[in-house]
């Protein structure tokens, strides 16, 4: 999938929508963490706003509560949502900083903010 994909779904994003998310999924959503370095790095001023597109369209999407496949499925429902977040990750991954790490760390202490 092309990461300018995204686009799309930058009108499902607000940062007041995905912190929502954030506080509601919790320790649910494994990959959580990874979201959040992605949310601290579309709130650096240093990230291109090309980045910050893909950025928000995937965070979008991961609130988006209709997808391609339905969350509430056992086992099959976050796998896309999982990939569209690491789709964004690699294409940020050059604008990440380890304060974006640290950022998420302290938000969000469990779960894994690496590919």
């Amino acid at each position: 999938m092309n990461p300018l994909k995204l686009v799309k779904y930058v009108k499902f994003f607000s940062s007041a929508k995905f912190l929502d998310f954030v506080g509601k999924m919790g320790k649910n959503v494994v990959f959580l963490r990874k979201a959040m370095v992605l949310f601290f790095c579309f709130k650096d001023q240093d990230t291109p706003k090309y980045v910050k597109a893909i950025i928000a369209g995937a965070l979008g999407y991961l609130i988006l509560p209709v997808d391609g496949i339905p969350d509430r499925i056992p086992g099959l429902g976050w796998v896309d949502d999982a990939a569209v977040i690491a789709l964004a990750f690699k294409a940020a991954s050059r604008y990440i900083k380890a304060s974006h790490h640290e950022q998420a760390k302290k938000y969000m202490p469990f779960g894994e903010d690496t590919l």
